[in-house]
C-alpha cells in the first residue's frame, strides 16, 4: 500500500495536505456568499479572496504563471519521438561525482541548476558536469526562498552563481529555476534582465525526503509522459554533507525504465 500510494509523486501527506487546503477555501469561499452583508460587499471579499489566493498560486506554485513565462514541460516539437529531461537541483555535493557516472554509463545528459555556495565547495565536479556535456543552470547562491524577494536579492542570487561559475572559466547555461520553485515578481525581471528562461518542472518525485530507491523509481516512470521535466536532487540545498543515497540507488533504473519505454533525453538548454 505504501509504495503504491508513493509511486504517484507526492507524499500522501502533502495530497492530505492540498486536500485540506483545498476544503478549506472553499468553506471559507461558501462562508463569505452567505454572510449577511450587502451583495456589493460579498462580491468585493469574494474578489479579495480570489486575488490573494492567486497571488499565493504565483508565488509557490513553480509552474503556475497567469502570464505563462514559466517552462516545466517540454514543448509540443520536442516532444515526439518521447522525450523527457532529466534535472537535478542543488549541487553539486560529493554525490554528484556517482551521479556522473552513471549518466556517463547510460550515455544520458541532464541539466544541473546549481547553488553557488556548493559550487566553490565542489568546483572540479562542476567542471566536469559541463565537460562531459551536461547544462548547468543557475539556482541561486544559496537556497533562499524568493516569495518576497525584491530585485536586488534576486539580483544578488543569481549573479552571484553566475561570478562563482566564472571564476572557475564557465558560463552558466541561459537557464534558471528558483529554490523551491518559489519566486515574485522581481524574480522575472531579473530573468529578463539577464537573459534566462525560468523552468520549473511536471514531475517532482520527492527524493529528498529519502524514501526506498524502490519508491522513487515508480513516482518517476509510471505515469511518466512524453516532455516530462523530471526533477531529482543531487544535494539537499545548504547542507554540506547532504544524504541523497536513495536517488543515486534509483537513478540507473529510472533511467534504464525510461528507455525501456522509448524516451530520449535532453537538455533544458537545448529546447
Amino acid at each position: 500500500m505504501y509504495n503504491d500510494v508513493h509511486a504517484m509523486g507526492a507524499p500522501l501527506r502533502e495530497w492530505f495536505v492540498r486536500l485540506l487546503l483545498a476544503l478549506g477555501v472553499l468553506l471559507l469561499g461558501s462562508t463569505l456568499w452567505y454572510v449577511a452583508v450587502p451583495f456589493w460587499l460579498r462580491v468585493t471579499l469574494l474578489a479579495s479572496l480570489g486575488a490573494i489566493l492567486i497571488d499565493q498560486a504565483f508565488r509557490r506554485i513553480p509552474a503556475f504563471d497567469p502570464l505563462g513565462r514559466i517552462r516545466w514541460r517540454l514543448p509540443a516539437a520536442a516532444r515526439t519521438p518521447p522525450r523527457c529531461a532529466i534535472t537535478f537541483d542543488d549541487g553539486p555535493s560529493a554525490s554528484t561525482a556517482v551521479v556522473l557516472d552513471i549518466l556517463a554509463a547510460e550515455g544520458v545528459t541532464a541539466t544541473f541548476f546549481v547553488l553557488g555556495a556548493n559550487v566553490e565547495r565542489h568546483p572540479a565536479l562542476v567542471r566536469r558536469a559541463h565537460a562531459e556535456g551536461h547544462t548547468v543552470g543557475i539556482h541561486g547562491m544559496d537556497h533562499m526562498k524568493l516569495t518576497g524577494a525584491g530585485e536586488a536579492a534576486v539580483d544578488a542570487q543569481v549573479g552571484g552563481v553566475t561570478r562563482t561559475l566564472q571564476r572557475l572559466g564557465l558560463s552558466p547555461a541561459p537557464v534558471y529555476r528558483t529554490p523551491h520553485g518559489f519566486k515574485s515578481r522581481a524574480v522575472f525581471a531579473v530573468a529578463r534582465r539577464h537573459g534566462l528562461t525560468l523552468w520549473a518542472w511536471s514531475r517532482g518525485i520527492w527524493d529528498t525526503d529519502r524514501p526506498d530507491a524502490a519508491v522513487l523509481t515508480r513516482r518517476a516512470t509510471r505515469l511518466a509522459r512524453p516532455g516530462m521535466v523530471l526533477l531529482l536532487h543531487d544535494a539537499r540545498g545548504d547542507e554540506h554533507e547532504p544524504d541523497v543515497a536513495p536517488m543515486v540507488a534509483a537513478l540507473p533504473a529510472i533511467i534504464r525504465e525510461l528507455k525501456r519505454r522509448g524516451f530520449a533525453f535532453v537538455r533544458l538548454a537545448d529546447v
